[in-house]
């Protein structure tokens, strides 16, 4: 039998193993007295201030201090290691986000993953990728490297061959294929078909099927800074959709219930201004097409899925 083939979310690799080596602190100057002291973050300055002094009388610096780049090259090796462990195969491929991702120019009415602006970076970020290319022989790609992956998962399992999307991201879990997250997961398992939702034995929803890809729809992500229900002005969360979700038996159910919950949220056309400037005009299954293309991790080039059609093909509208 073939050997499994481990894709590797190369962001990820980077990211925790640069983060990993270096220590965050913030640098506090009191500017009335002139005093300055350094704490291990903003908490720990505000539980010692308390009511003593407004937060607004300290400038804050955040300060980085890296270990030697060769521990975060020497972990980042032992991350492939052990995912390829994991996974029970020596052959890998990584893969790191490029340029020109088209969720940037989707009519979102906030711009794509703007939350992360302004947020720090591991001082040895740049220098992990220039390893994980030059030596582990990563590929940038066009777009993002979740895309790529889940290209890859999909490629497999209609080749028959074990092609293990590997990454923390939770996107990785709404699309068919095999996957491995190394955080949460001991192997690898087989995601197909219409999946399932559950709460953890935190009360946290998990998922993975095409359930937890309609979950994100109607939930979005704030990690890239998606809110579909945000146009509405309303409240919509993990544990609402997943009361919606969880019962549903087949995907024409799911496409209806995602359907009128839409429809509840914009039963008018909404005019906006959207992420480039321009002006907007959408119904809302205009609304739920932006939001499907937010969510939606691409299982081939040109993969684009039209809402309405599916919707109509299956006589919900």
């Amino acid at each position: 039998m073939t050997k499994p083939i481990a894709v590797i979310d190369g962001d990820l690799l980077a990211f925790k193993a640069s983060a990993a080596n270096e220590v965050r602190s913030i640098k506090a100057l009191h500017k009335p007295s002139g005093r300055s002291k350094i704490f291990k973050h903003r908490t720990e300055l505000k539980q010692l201030i308390g009511d003593k002094f407004p937060i607004e009388d300290f400038e804050i610096q955040d300060v980085q201090e890296c270990e030697d780049v060769s521990f975060a090259l020497h972990t980042v090796k032992q991350m492939i290691k052990n995912i390829c462990d994991a996974c029970g195969t020596d052959k890998f491929e990584i893969y790191l986000s490029g340029k020109d991702n088209f969720r940037d120019e989707l009519e979102l009415p906030q711009k794509y993953k703007g939350n992360r602006e302004g947020l720090m970076i591991p001082l040895q970020l740049k220098e992990v990728k220039r390893y994980l290319i030059d030596v582990q022989k990563a590929e940038v790609v066009t777009s993002e490297a979740d895309d790529k992956i889940s290209m890859r998962q999909w490629e497999g399992l209609k080749a028959k061959q074990k092609v293990i999307g590997c990454s923390t991201d939770k996107d990785s879990m709404g699309t068919d294929g095999w996957v491995y997250n190394w955080d949460k997961m001991s192997e690898p398992m087989l995601v197909k078909g219409l999946g399932d939702l559950y709460l953890d034995d935190k009360g946290k929803v998990r998922g993975h099927g095409a359930k937890w890809k309609y979950l994100q729809w109607i939930v979005g992500d704030t990690i890239d800074g998606l809110n579909p229900c945000y146009l509405a002005g309303v409240k919509f969360g993990e544990k609402s959709g997943y009361k919606l979700l969880k019962d549903l038996q087949t995907d024409k159910e799911c496409w209806q219930a995602v359907h009128d919950l839409y429809k509840s949220w914009y039963p008018q056309e909404i005019n906006y201004v959207d992420q480039c400037g321009r002006e907007v005009t959408k119904d809302y299954l205009g609304v739920a097409q932006v939001y499907w293309d937010g969510i939606h991790m691409l299982r081939f080039d040109g993969d684009f899925v039209n809402v309405r059609e599916v919707m109509q093909k299956m006589g919900i509208v």
